[in-house]
């Protein structure tokens, strides 16, 4: 009734498929995809000074940086995107992006 599960996909929350050499390495939404730890507490660190962010901390940054990281995707080349996902993320090598 009042928690219904959705089925279909909010606007809300794009999701993202990753690709190397055409081989998809991640597929799901943006917001779940797996930032580096290191890049987590760096931002916790900015945002909120805190170097060992509690688990409220961890997702609002993990929050802002993937809100972030869809603007700069949307507005970037695919080489752009890939490099700073591959900053951001724990892949190792990604060439293409799809958007969804």
């Amino acid at each position: 009734m009042f928690f219904n599960h959705k089925s279909h996909k909010s606007p809300l929350q794009p999701s993202i498929q990753l690709f190397y050499n055409s081989t998809c390495i991640y597929q799901g939404f943006l917001k779940d995809i797996p930032l580096k730890d290191s890049v987590i507490k760096d931002e916790s660190n900015r945002f909120f000074n805190d170097p060992e962010p509690c688990d409220i901390h961890r997702t609002a940054v993990r929050l802002r940086i993937t809100e972030e990281l869809l603007i700069k995707l949307i507005e970037a080349e695919q080489s752009e995107g890939c490099q700073l996902l591959m900053d951001l993320c724990t892949f190792e090598k990604i060439d293409r992006i799809i958007l969804n």
